[in-house]
Parts: structure tokens; sequence; C-alpha cells
């Protein structure tokens, strides 16, 4: 049979259901003259044009492309049908079902009809961003072939493991030895996986640093356990035959392949928790997949949500509480300090979130710095309105580092007792030690700034950290705060007692007043009177209480 007689008789629009389900491309034939396109079924499902068809193909097709690139397009298009351009090769962008863009190169050339006229423009395009099957660096199939071997399994995967590899700080390899040899260390460590293979275990490249081990016939976690040593020895060994030309290691985190039957997406999402949980346990990570912590991590990300929807929505979710600071002699309130609060829906109930949740999270997204202006805003407005009643009333508010490196907040600091027509002394800034024990040059402008402009400065939490009175003396602070715990153990400890009076004799004896936290009862109170405590601050004078609370209460 002659293969190219049958071809020749197949009629030219059956050709692109012929050789499609053949390829990962889109064909397409387009009739120049009757303005007609015919592309491949499966561009149908994945671009946003109606059907297989288009019968006013200009139009239609320019639906499908995104507004940016519409002009060029119609440009280039003109020129081929008054037969100025013979070949189509442009890169530009369709929109997806989502209507979300996405590159292609799409190719093609013109056929003229019998009078010399452009008849047909016939091609094909491709997905210029799409992930590819194969890594010529690694020499392994990539994350599609992947997912293909996975969806390939005739029966459900009840056992064996994912095994998700990265190799830890890769960056710092290809930053100091240049990419040539950033892809050598990437084809060596494929190399090395391989050889520690057996059985049906699979390797596969995924992205830049990250591979993927697939056992679907292991029935313990001892084999992940064992195949993971193996792979860290082997990888050793190559360091030291190199002579130590770099030093790494690789992280590792396991999930059960049956997680599979959860559906990709969560498969995908477990499966990158894993690795990222096994690098936050420092280089050489290894980490089995477990639910508590995933949970763990979902709570944070929904808390990281809603604090996000929070600030974009006027900061509704987010309350200030005050709890009373009073002089030790006299027992009168003298001023407060202005907690963050911050509740959100959750399942349809609110639910109110510890500090010790959410303030971490808003300073690592640096969510904390128009949260904070917001608090320090709400809590100097709250401090004017409270002058009314008691004369010289002081706010203390907490800072963050985050807030001085990135946010100005001395600025508002400073605005905000201007604008509430504030003496400088009457705002208090509070930070814990860890704020500023690395005394950056961020910390010291900062500090300056306080001290020119007459605002207060105090030490947070003093114990809990690495304090020293050279530290204090240095930093010149007007107050420090024993930490709550601190005084508890005191309260019930004879040595931890005389300590602890010891310690307020000291920062007296350098000029420094001294605030108690953490009194929760009438003879605590009577104690630090004893000692001579400046102020004092506790659940038995008061808990942190929302603005209205606090002026019924304490008015």
């Amino acid at each position: 049979m002659d293969v190219y007689k049958v071809i020749k008789e197949i009629d030219t629009q059956n050709v692109i259901e012929i050789i499609d389900p053949c390829m990962d491309d889109f064909l397409y034939i387009f009739d120049l003259q009757k303005n007609t396109m015919k592309i491949s079924q499966s561009a149908v499902g994945r671009f946003l044009i109606p059907d297989r068809i288009l019968n006013n193909a200009s139009d239609e097709m320019l639906h499908a492309i995104y507004e940016e690139d519409r002009a060029m397009l119609a440009k280039h298009m003109r020129s081929i049908t008054e037969g100025k351009e013979k070949i189509h090769n442009l890169h530009y962008r369709w929109l997806d079902k989502m209507g979300m863009p996405v590159w292609i190169n799409c190719r093609g050339v013109v056929i003229d009809d019998e009078n010399g006229r452009p008849g047909y423009l016939i091609g094909c395009l491709n997905e210029t961003g799409k992930p590819q099957r194969a890594d010529n660096v690694s020499g392994l199939l990539g994350g599609l072939e992947f997912c293909s071997y996975l969806r390939s399994q005739a029966k459900p995967i009840t056992h064996g493991f994912l095994m998700h590899i990265g190799i830890d700080n890769f960056g710092a390899i290809n930053g100091a030895s240049g990419s040539l040899y950033g892809d050598y260390i990437l084809k060596s460590v494929a190399d090395c996986m391989t050889e520690c293979l057996s059985g049906g275990q699979r390797l596969y490249h995924l992205v830049a640093d990250q591979y993927v081990i697939a056992d679907l016939e292991s029935h313990t976690k001892e084999d992940a356990v064992q195949l993971r040593k193996r792979i860290c020895d082997r990888i050793e060994d190559f360091i030291v035959a190199e002579k130590y030309e770099t030093v790494f290691t690789v992280s590792v985190g396991v999930i059960d392949a049956e997680t599979i039957s959860e559906g990709y997406e969560e498969c995908r999402k477990k499966f990158e928790f894993s690795l990222k949980q096994a690098k936050t346990r420092g280089k050489k990570g290894f980490y089995f997949f477990n639910q508590e912590d995933y949970e763990s991590f979902l709570q944070k990300e929904r808390i990281v949500a809603a604090l996000r929807d929070a600030i974009a929505n006027q900061f509704e979710g987010f309350e200030v509480y005050y709890q009373p600071i009073v002089d030790c002699a006299s027992r009168r309130i003298i001023g407060a300090e202005a907690l963050m609060r911050f509740s959100m829906i959750s399942e349809g109930e609110v639910e109110r979130i510890s500090p010790f949740e959410f303030i971490p999270l808003l300073e690592e997204t640096s969510l904390i710095i128009p949260a904070g202006r917001y608090i320090l805003s709400e809590a100097a407005k709250m401090c004017r309105e409270m002058q009314q009643y008691i004369p010289g009333f002081k706010m203390n508010i907490n800072i963050s580092y985050v807030q001085i490196l990135q946010g100005k907040i001395a600025d508002k600091i400073i605005s905000a007792i201007q604008e509430n027509e504030l003496k400088p002394e009457c705002i208090c800034v509070e930070m814990t030690e860890s704020g500023f024990m690395d005394m950056t040059p961020a910390f010291c402008e900062f500090r300056k700034k306080l001290e020119e402009n007459g605002i207060p400065f105090v030490i947070d939490d003093f114990g809990t950290g690495y304090s020293n009175l050279h530290c204090i003396r240095d930093m010149n602070p007007g107050c420090v705060k024993m930490d709550k715990d601190f005084t508890s153990k005191a309260m019930s400890d004879k040595r931890d007692y005389e300590l602890f009076e010891k310690i307020i004799e000291m920062v007296h004896s350098i000029g420094i007043k001294i605030c108690i936290e953490g009194i929760e009862r009438g003879e605590w109170q009577l104690a630090m009177k004893r000692m001579k405590a400046d102020y004092l601050q506790g659940y038995f004078f008061g808990k942190p209480c929302s603005k209205t609370e606090f002026i019924e209460q304490f008015v």
C-alpha cells in the first residue's frame, strides 16, 4: 500500500482529526478567502474559543486573544491576506477558559490559490510556557511525565511513598560557581540518586533543584528511611570525589503514595508541604507527612488570608484592647498598654485568634506595618480621650522590629502625637529584648529619633532574653517591664524572690524605673510596694478590655 497515495486522497480538513491525537501542539487551517478556520479539538478545551470550526474567524479568534496583543496580530494578518507575508511566526497570548493569558508560538505558511492569491494559512500553535516533559540538564523525565505515570496506574494505589527531594541552598552554588557548574551539580545529584534506586522506584526532575522519587511498591516507612540514607551517603561520596569544590546537602519530605487518591491538587499541596517542613528543620532535613502539622499549617494560611482581607476592609476584625498600668505607691491609674486583638469568621462563626498566633504571622508577612499603624492611630486617640478624665494619662504601644526596618514607624509615632495634640512623653514605645539586641543601624536611628523628640522607650518582657545592665544603660530606656512569668516565679520561690528584689535595686541604681507585669493577687501588689517598684500591671488591676469597657471600669 502506498501511504503517500492514501494521504493525498484524504480530505484536507480531515487531516487535523487524524494527526491531532498524536500531538501536544494545536493544528489549524485558516481559509483566508472565506474567513473560516478549523483547529484541533483539544484547543477548544484549552482556549476561549466557541468551537473547533470558526465561521467568522477574524472576529471570533480575536476574542480569544489577549487584548494587548490583538492589534499586533490584526496588523500581521492584514499583511498575510494582502500577500505581503508568506510566513506566520509570532509569539503572543491567547486566553484560556478562565480568561487568563497563555503564551503561545503560532507558526504557519501561506498557500496561494491557482491565481496566486493567498488561499490558506496552515500551521500549528504551541504553548511556550508549558512545562517540558523532560529535562536535558538532569537527563530525567519531568513533572508532566511523573503525573502521567501516576494516572496510568490501572489499580488504586494503596501503598508506597512519594519522596520530594530538594538541594539545600542551591542558589549559593549558582551564585558562587556559575550556572554551568550549577547544571553540573543538578546532573550529578540526579546520577547519585539514580544509582540508589531499586525495584520499581522511578526518579523525575520537577523544577530547578527539586526531584521526586515514586515508589508504589514499598510497604514500610523504613524503606523510605533507607533510601534517603543511601542518597545522602552517595552525595557525600560525590562531594569527597570532587575534593570539596562545593559542599551541599539535600532535604527530603515523604508522603504516602495513597495520598494520590485524594486528588492531584491535594496531593501536590501535601507533597510540597512535606519538603518545606523538612527544610525548616535545617540542612539535610527529613520529614514524614503528618496530618496534624498540615492542619496547623492550613490554619496559619487561613489566618493570613483573613488578616489580608481585614486590612483591605478598613481593619474589620482588628480591635485595640487596653490594660491599666498603675502607680505602685498610690495604686492610681497612670496609663494603659494598647494590645492588638483579632477575630475572623470561621465556618460562619466568629473565632478569636490568640495574639501568639496572629502577631508572628503579621510580622512574617509584613502586614504588621499597616496593622501597626492602625493600632497606633487608635491608641493615640484613646490617650487623648482619657486625658480628659485622668490628666497626664500615658499610652504604651508595642513596636515590632519589622515596623522599624520597613515602615518608617518613628515618623508615624511623631505624626500621631502631633495629630492628637499630645505631649511626646504621653506615648511610650515598648519593644521586647529580641527586637533590639543586635543594635542594627536601623534600630539605632529609630532610638535616636525617639530621644530627639522626647518619646519614652520601654524595654518589655525584661528577663526573658539576654538583657544585662550594661545593655540597659546603653539603651537608656525610661522604664523596663519585668516579664509576668518572672514575677510569678518570684512570688512562689524564695530564691527567685531575692533575685527579683536585687534586680529592682540594680535597675533603680542606674536611674531607670521599673514596671512589674503579671500582678494577680493583692499580696503580690504589697510585696512589690515593699520592693519599691514604680509601676504595676496585671489581672489584679484589670484584664485587657475594649475601649468602651475600659472607660466604664476606670473613669
